[in-house]
């Protein structure tokens, strides 16, 4: 893979891990105040996705920044 090629990449991970932390964090607040019968396997996945939405937006950004680094200097 081209160096040239790889702020492309950058960039539509990170933008592409921004919105996906936010959907984690919706769906990680949104069980705190479900009421019912939820799986134990949806319980656990709203504590990991509440747990892991900022580590995961934090690495968008920073891909981001990486990627709009490098397609500014041409690299």
């Amino acid at each position: 893979m081209k160096t040239k090629q790889l702020y492309k990449y950058l960039l539509i991970i990170g933008g592409s891990m921004i919105p996906l932390s936010i959907i984690m964090l919706v769906f990680g607040i949104s069980m705190f105040t479900a009421r019912g019968n939820f799986s134990s396997f949806v319980i656990q996945l709203s504590q990991f996705c509440f747990i892991f939405w900022i580590p995961v937006c934090v690495v968008g950004i920073i891909l981001l920044i990486i990627g709009s680094i490098m397609q500014k200097r041409n690299i």
